[in-house]
């Protein structure tokens, strides 16, 4: 028995992995540089994008480089602080790809970015909107995915406010 793939994302495996999420999104990067770019807060033109980028023992997720420095993606799927690892790498910039809320002072390190990964899901919508149909198709499956495995939130999502639940019938439910 196999699986159904309804995705380019899907093809790659049912579960939720931050290689495969960061494989798909650093090819998006590499189709449609300047509005990332944008998002993440690197200056320059950009030179190249790598994948599980080496760098002597270890690999960062997306490497970028551009005409005024050098930027190290590192993505997490759950809210933690890939802060540490990302300063493992040698970079004028770090995008931190995670829904990890820093505090004021994590915020404020220079050459660091944290970044939601809600964010990323504006970036996709707007592109999955261009006539250019290589960008739109993986935008637009990666979007998908995202939403998929509820790391970003739909135009049709619900709400529950505690209110709500706090009746017998609904607590049931729990």
């Amino acid at each position: 028995g196999g699986t159904l793939v309804s995705s380019l994302a899907g093809a790659f495996g049912g579960s939720l992995r931050e290689t495969r999420l960061t494989a798909i999104l650093g090819y998006a990067v590499s189709l449609a540089p300047d509005r990332f770019i944008a998002l993440f807060g690197i200056r320059g033109k950009v030179l190249s994008v790598t994948l599980e980028a080496n760098h002597k023992q270890n690999r960062s997720d997306i490497f970028i480089e551009t005409t005024h420095g050098k930027c190290v993606i590192e993505a997490k799927c759950s809210p933690t602080d890939p802060v540490t690892q990302a300063f493992k790498y040698r970079a004028d910039w770090r995008v931190l790809l995670t829904d990890y809320i820093p505090t004021v002072a994590q915020s404020k390190k220079s050459g660091v970015k944290y970044v939601q990964w809600d964010r990323i899901a504006q970036v996709l919508r707007d592109l999955s909107k261009t006539s250019n149909t290589s960008i739109r198709f993986v935008c637009s499956d990666l979007l998908g995915h995202l939403e998929e495995h509820n790391m970003v939130r739909t135009k049709d999502s619900v709400e529950i406010y505690a209110r709500e639940i706090n009746n017998e019938i609904t607590l049931s439910l729990f």
